[in-house]
This record gives C-alpha cells, structure tokens and sequence, in this order.
C-alpha cells in the first residue's frame, strides 16, 4: 500500500466516503486494519460490517496489533456485524427497503456513538455493496447514495470495499466511484 493510501485510510477527512477497490483478498484485512487501528487509537468507535470470509483475518490482525476485541465489543467501541445478514434485513428482490435500511443502520451508528458512555465518532467499514455490485449495478448505486444521506446525518466516516477479483478491469464503473469522496 503506498503512503498516500495509507494516510487516507488512517487519517480520513471527518464525514468521508472513501472507496476501496482491491484485486488481492490480503489488501482487504491490510486496509481496513489500518483504517479501524487508527480510529480505535483516537478513541473512536469502529463499526465492522464484513463478508464472512473477511472477518477472522481482521479480527486476527487486529488482534495482533494489540487490540482486546472482546473488550472493545463488550463496551460497544467495536461493533462487527456481518455484511450479509444486514444487507438482506433491509434488501428484498433486489429492492432496497430505504427506512429499513437507515433505521439498521442508524442504530448500530448510535450504539457505537455512546459506547463508553461518550459520543464519540464513528468510523464504519462496510462490504455489502461488494456483495451485489456485479450482479445489480443500480441497486448498488443507489445503497451507495443512501450511505451518503447516512453519512450525513450521523457524521460518520466509511470505508468501502469491492473486489475487483474476476472481473474484466481493475477499475470500478464510474457511477460508483462518484459516490465516494476519496478513492484508494
């Protein structure tokens, strides 16, 4: 990962929507390490919305970088949920249910920002567009923008992953990249 990269992952603009498209599983549990290590050093919560098979790399290396997960999820200053249980909470025939969707995630958003009996910021890691993005582009698109409302009105910062693994290009399509801020 070069620098630039990684001073946008460890220290993002407040309220960003960063994009992180990766052809490599490793570049996944790298990325999103340094994203959640530095917003747990600054005391930020941290909100882990993964695929199955990207949970125990993260968790584990962030383990290894010292962190206690359980007492950090015991005190709701680390929130991991996974990617694909939410997203069909809220997505019905590939038809998102936008009040469901905002009202999901605007609690976890809540219980991160009272952990510790603080309102501290957030810092969300998410990869359920990953999940629909080469089979249903205009869903994607349109999760994506509610993220920003999202994003919006909780002040929170997201991180967003989607492998580039079988696929033609390594670049993602241009309506998504332009609900992002910032690009990895």
């Amino acid at each position: 990962m070069n620098s630039k990269a990684a001073a946008i992952l460890a220290n993002p603009n407040p309220c960003g929507h960063i994009v992180y498209p990766y052809t490599m599983e490793t570049q996944v549990a790298e990325a999103v390490c340094l994203f959640a290590s530095a917003g747990l050093n600054k005391g930020e919560a941290v909100v882990l919305v993964m695929k199955a098979d990207h949970c125990k790399p993260i968790r584990h290396r962030l383990e290894q970088e010292g962190f206690n997960l359980k007492q950090l999820e015991g005190s709701g200053q680390l929130i991991c949920a996974d990617a694909e249980d939410l997203l069909y909470t809220f997505m019905f025939d590939g038809i998102i249910d936008e009040l469901v969707f905002k009202t999901k995630v605007g609690k976890l958003i809540e219980r991160a920002k009272a952990s510790g009996g603080t309102h501290r910021p957030v810092r969300i890691f998410g990869e359920m567009v990953d999940l629909i993005w080469k089979s249903n582009l205009q869903t994607t698109q349109r999760l994506e923008e509610l993220w920003n409302d999202v994003i919006a009105a909780y002040s929170v910062l997201l991180l967003c992953a989607y492998s580039l693994l079988g696929t033609k290009s390594n670049v993602l399509p241009a309506p998504l990249m332009a609900c992002h801020s910032h690009a990895i």
